[in-house]
């Protein structure tokens, strides 16, 4: 079994067809084929199986494809690294919102001063996404919320987070001495999108107290979750440095829920098997000591 099997793997299954594979690949489609059999004599599994003129993954085959492409993506990395300037330096950070909007910048800024002519790309998306390129080998680092029992990841906590529930100055709940958690499931939610780490949290914190969320309003834009809690339309659940300012200003104000503790964890998570250089570290202990 060789790299050239894996690569030739992979794109069958990406393909779904062996001469679409072969055409990809320069390849005749009986040398595909022939690799593919390979694998299959190697490992003693089959790994597609052809019904209608197409080809399906076996569950085998599922299990390959992950680690073909986590072994194809450090392949090449190797190879991009070890042909690299000595001297230069590259790194591909995740962020959720709430980093990409309010901490990463100084981060980068700390880590270029260590590294004046380095590369630093950044991706901001939501906290499942970003696990998944980590995955995939297509991030070094993710700066997201706390994420248990991912066997596969490591998390190392860099920052104290909490999440807000906020409506507009004179909404009827705020009058309330004693707002419970049956009081926020009955109000019309303003939540982030599913796989969002903050609606992850809340719908997580209140499903232990007994209770099902259903949103009023999904929205992958905080702004938009923003101005419709100004404008009335409901209550927003936001990470709090997404919306300090407008508490600040008066626009809007929180909502404190009796017996909620809304606190998170910040982490620096990366794949156990990924190998971190030299800027990698230098970076983690950026997100410590900032």
């Amino acid at each position: 079994m060789t790299i050239r099997h894996l690569r030739i793997f992979i794109t069958v299954y990406d393909e779904r067809n062996m001469t679409a594979a072969a055409a990809k690949l320069f390849m005749t489609q009986p040398s595909v084929s022939q690799a593919i059999k390979e694998l299959e004599n190697f490992y003693r599994v089959i790994l597609f199986e052809r019904l209608s003129r197409k080809l399906y993954a076996t569950s085998s085959g599922e299990k390959l494809y992950q680690y073909a492409c986590h072994i194809i993506n450090l392949f090449d990395e190797l190879d991009d690294v070890l042909k690299q300037d000595a001297y230069r330096k590259k790194l591909v950070v995740g962020a959720n919102y709430t980093v990409g909007v309010v901490l990463i910048h100084q981060y980068i800024a700390q880590f270029k001063s260590l590294y004046p002519d380095s590369d630093v790309m950044v991706m901001v998306n939501k906290s499942s996404i970003l696990l998944d390129k980590l995955r995939k080998n297509e991030l070094d680092l993710a700066l997201v919320e706390e994420v248990p029992n991912e066997s596969d990841l490591v998390g190392d906590f860099f920052y104290n987070d909490h999440i807000v529930i906020v409506a507009c100055p004179d909404h009827p709940l705020l009058n309330k001495t004693a707002i419970t958690g049956q009081d926020i499931v009955n109000e019309n939610l303003l939540l982030r999108e599913k796989g969002a780490g903050v609606r992850n949290l809340f719908e997580q914190l209140m499903n232990q107290l007994g209770f099902a969320i259903k949103p009023y309003w999904e929205s992958t834009s905080t702004t938009a979750l923003i101005n419709a809690a100004i404008n009335k339309i409901g209550i927003a659940v936001l990470p709090y440095h997404l919306v300090k300012e407008y508490i600040a200003s008066g626009s809007l104000k929180e909502i404190e829920v009796k017996g909620i503790n809304f606190n998170r964890k910040l982490m620096v998570v990366y794949h156990k098997n990924k190998f971190l250089t030299s800027a990698m570290q230098d970076f983690i202990k950026i997100c410590h000591e900032a």
